[in-house]
């Protein structure tokens, strides 16, 4: 009862400011902009089309210099897929088509070059790079006129760069095979934002598309700013318990001033868990109603997300404790959140450095080594001592993060997409280490918060 009460003051002490009303604002305009979201499965016409018609657009804001290209322009046509019921397994036969006003303008086309897919090198780059998901994308030239074949065989089958035969309208025979997708849902979709609005070129497969939304939009933006907003809430609630006339009918109750603390600690977790669960579970259900992905990985934010605030409460009531000052508490709980941050980069950065050392030893045992390479160019190897005996002792909120983001990938992903994302190896960081570290990184600063609450004279 005595812990209700204690939750009950922190409620009140939160809802009486604007903040706590601002965070539900907040939280339910995240859920609407999720469920905005929608996502329609494209063609291979959608898939080229688009960026096509856009290249174009772009040639022809310059006159004079689409000119001197030749003005081309670019379709595809005659779109056959080999599985119409299934199209995002199907491979697929069709027309890519290169088109000039003149014949003099597809020779200005073919000589300027310029990475355009005019000629067969730029076609078939173009392709590959645009149809990614197929194993093999084989592209026939156009075939030569009938009027070409005595200049064929007068010398001896060879194919000039610039025939003299060159027309206004280039056909190129294409053939996509190998479909690597394994689930519709992996299948590229254009995306729309706001329930209607269509972004030009913007195609992700729906997993794809709920992975983003869920690791940066939830788990990115939308995470920092409600822990932020969350520590500016909850710094006043241990500050405000050691005002005078508080503190006073406080401490004339049954209850020894540790517990009293612990019950203020444990009431600004519950607030943030509260918070955490109305979003999280707002945007797993709208994320689940418009993609039909309903995996409990992404649901693992609140849990994880309350322990994060955890460590940074800890900072703040220690904080609060030595100064009774709100602000203080609040600054004090971001410059630490900021060397958490740096120090687990740092450490991550002198991993990767280390690891990719003993890689290249392994391939090349020849390979002379750099023992002073710096870290990122400009970090010295002296640092790294230091770096990982801070990092030992500090919370691990930068791998929490980073691991969460991996949680997030394996509910959505397939495994070809997992390996797109550098999810295939088995990851760095370890659930007991951050797990431990981090919890004893709260003991100690609560225990040093209960002690200085329990020795000084209020």
């Amino acid at each position: 009862m005595q812990f209700l009460a204690f939750l009950g003051d922190s409620y009140r002490e939160a809802k009486s400011g604007w903040m706590l009303q601002v965070m539900l604002v907040l939280a339910a305009l995240l859920v609407v902009l999720v469920a905005g979201v929608g996502f329609r499965p494209v063609t291979v016409q959608d898939q080229l089309g688009q960026p096509l018609r856009f290249m174009t657009r772009m040639m022809a804001t310059d006159p004079a210099g689409y000119a001197r290209l030749g003005k081309p322009e670019f379709a595809v046509e005659n779109v056959v897929p080999t599985d119409p019921a299934a199209l995002w397994r199907s491979d697929y036969a069709f027309d890519f088509v290169v088109s000039t006003p003149s014949v003099e303008d597809m020779r200005k086309a073919r000589a300027a070059g310029g990475g355009l897919p005019i000629t067969g090198p730029g076609v078939r780059r173009f392709l590959r790079q645009g149809l990614e998901d197929y194993e093999a994308v084989e592209v026939d030239d156009p075939p030569p006129p009938p009027e070409a074949a005595a200049f064929l065989a007068a010398g001896g089958g060879l194919v000039l760069a610039d025939p003299p035969w060159v027309t206004a309208e280039a056909r190129y025979k294409v053939t996509a095979k190998g479909n690597k997708v394994d689930d519709p849902l992996a299948w590229p979709h254009q995306v729309s934002v706001l329930f209607f609005y269509e972004p030009p070129m913007v195609h992700v497969s729906t997993r794809d598309g709920a992975y983003l939304v869920e690791k940066w939009l939830v788990n990115g933006a939308g995470a920092w700013v409600a822990l932020l907003v969350s520590v500016i809430i909850t710094a006043g609630f241990v500050p405000n318990m050691l005002a005078k006339g508080s503190l006073d009918l406080l401490v004339s109750k049954p209850i020894g001033r540790s517990r009293l603390l612990a019950y203020k600690y444990i009431g600004g977790l519950t607030f943030v868990f509260l918070l955490a669960t109305f979003s999280v579970a707002g945007v797993w259900l709208a994320v689940g109603l418009r993609t039909g992905l309903w995996t409990p990985h992404f649901l693992a934010l609140i849990p994880i997300l309350t322990f994060y605030f955890a460590i940074l409460y800890s900072v703040s009531t220690l904080a609060a404790v030595l100064t009774r000052s709100t602000l203080f508490a609040i600054l004090a709980t971001g410059l630490a959140w900021g060397l958490f941050w740096v120090v687990g980069k740092a450490y991550d950065g002198v991993e990767n450095l280390k690891a990719n050392e003993a890689e290249m030893r392994e391939k090349m045992p020849n390979l002379p080594a750099d023992p002073d390479a710096p870290l990122w160019g400009f970090i010295p190897r002296w640092v790294f001592t230091p770096v990982e005996a801070v990092h030992a002792v500090t919370p691990r909120t930068y791998q929490l993060d980073a691991r969460l983001g991996r949680v997030i990938a394996e509910g959505v992903l397939t495994p070809y997409q997992l390996q797109k994302q550098g999810y295939d190896k088995p990851p760095r960081e370890n659930w007991a280490e951050m797990v431990g570290v981090s919890s004893a990184f709260i003991a100690v600063m609560l225990g040093l918060a209960c002690w200085r609450f329990e020795t000084r004279d209020h």
